[in-house]
């Protein structure tokens, strides 16, 4: 385990998670963005699903950036954003940011749902996304969830022939039992996350009517129930135990670990227990770096909004 240390600010964990997402980190891009400006909306087809992405590329790049953003977020999610703008303008590299099924807008794409197991048509998406856009070196970034994503991909880049220089891994669910516990336990928390998700459903019926009634999903309010719920009738898990161990980051999926992974995460993480990343320490492929301080994909550094994030990513690649 590497501990850095750097002068992270405000210290309060949840405004961390906070501004990680907020769009008044944001401002510094009104009058210019050129990652979205010059973006180049995609359509993957995989086998299973249709996944939008924007491509942004740069034409002195050398190195391509896939950016994974996390539930509920999307492409243009703040943190996602942020990271594009600066790996596209200091670190002179094009940058491929994807679209989860569902997420930013995507529902009329697909008539499954989606859910944290679908993960051969990401792998499918970043294959298809690799022989597009050859680079001489391929970045994966993942958030939260898309982090989670990241270290499935890296498992299987062998076996798929992947080819990735390395993963940055931001705050991953490793169990992701724990996390939702964590996450059901603060109030706050656990209504952002269901507002959220009931908006996304509320999409998905306008589309898909003749599947959804989303009159039954908005009378649930557990984050856990609403899981069960929809897993069961929208997949072939048949509890909310045998689905969250699916997409576990266990010692079998660590050991097919095959390229770098850098897994970054706060000791003070509200919604993803840290005694959760220690089955990652010393792993071979594995570093595992740790702040004190960060919230969940904060690691605000500044009262400028900057994240240490963008600038490590930077220095380690």
């Amino acid at each position: 385990m590497i501990i850095c240390n750097p002068d992270i600010k405000p210290k309060n964990r949840h405004l961390q998670s906070v501004l990680a997402s907020s769009k008044i980190r944001l401002l510094r891009l009104h009058k210019h963005n050129p990652v979205t400006a010059l973006a180049q909306t995609v359509i993957l087809q995989t086998k299973q699903a249709r996944l939008q992405g924007f491509y942004t590329k740069n034409n002195s790049a050398a190195n391509l950036y896939i950016l994974l953003h996390g539930w509920e977020g999307s492409a243009s999610s703040t943190y996602i954003q942020l990271l594009s703008n600066t790996l596209f303008t200091q670190k002179q590299a094009s940058v491929f940011r994807l679209n989860f099924r569902d997420h930013g807008n995507t529902h009329h794409l697909n008539e499954g749902i989606f859910h944290s197991c679908r993960l051969n048509e990401v792998v499918e998406a970043i294959q298809q996304i690799i022989e597009l856009y050859p680079h001489k070196n391929i970045y994966l970034c993942g958030f939260s969830l898309g982090a989670n994503f990241s270290l499935r991909v890296a498992a299987k880049a062998y076996s798929c022939k992947i080819k990735l220089t390395k993963v940055f891994a931001i705050s991953p669910p490793i169990n992701p039992k724990n996390s939702m516990k964590a996450i059901e336990s603060n109030s706050f928390y656990a209504k952002y996350f269901m507002y959220k998700w009931q908006r996304s459903l509320a999409k998905k019926t306008k589309v898909y009517s003749q599947n959804f009634d989303n009159s039954q999903y908005k009378a649930i309010k557990s984050l856990d129930k609403l899981t069960k719920t929809l897993i069961i009738k929208h997949s072939d898990y048949n509890s909310t135990d045998e689905y969250f161990k699916a997409y576990q980051i266990t010692s079998e999926v660590i050991s097919q670990i095959k390229i770098p992974c850098d897994v970054i995460t706060a000791w003070d993480d509200p919604v993803i227990p840290f005694d959760d990343f220690l089955i990652l320490d010393k792993k071979l492929n594995i570093k595992l770096v740790t702040t004190k301080h960060g919230g969940h994909c904060g690691f605000i550094n500044s009262w400028k909004m900057h994240s240490w994030l963008e600038q490590y990513i930077m220095d380690n690649s």
